[in-house]
């Protein structure tokens, strides 16, 4: 009998529906909305890349921060962070 060898990484990489986040408890009641490419910029003004020189608390706050000022009406706060997140990453934390 052989026994297949894996590597540690791959016991504790996600996967399949790990992957995508939760849907969010609060509807967008907003019957159009648009992520203008000024709030994108804001946010990628400090983005993360995940190099180890990096400290990913400090990149977080500076997120809650430039979030804590932005809205869009019909849109909870929460709802609005899980949509520009993606845009604060870049690089190996992008993947």
């Amino acid at each position: 009998m052989e026994i297949e060898s894996q590597l540690l990484y791959q016991y504790g990489a996600p996967s399949g529906s790990y992957l995508q986040p939760k849907e969010s408890s609060k509807p967008i009641t907003s019957s159009v909305y648009e992520l203008r490419p000024g709030l994108i910029k804001l946010v990628q003004e400090h983005t993360f890349s995940g190099n180890s020189s990096e400290n990913l608390y400090s990149n977080l706050a500076n997120f809650e921060q430039t979030c804590s000022c932005l809205s869009i009406k019909g849109m909870p706060d929460e709802t609005l962070r899980w949509k520009l997140f993606p845009f604060s990453l870049t690089s190996r934390a992008k993947k």
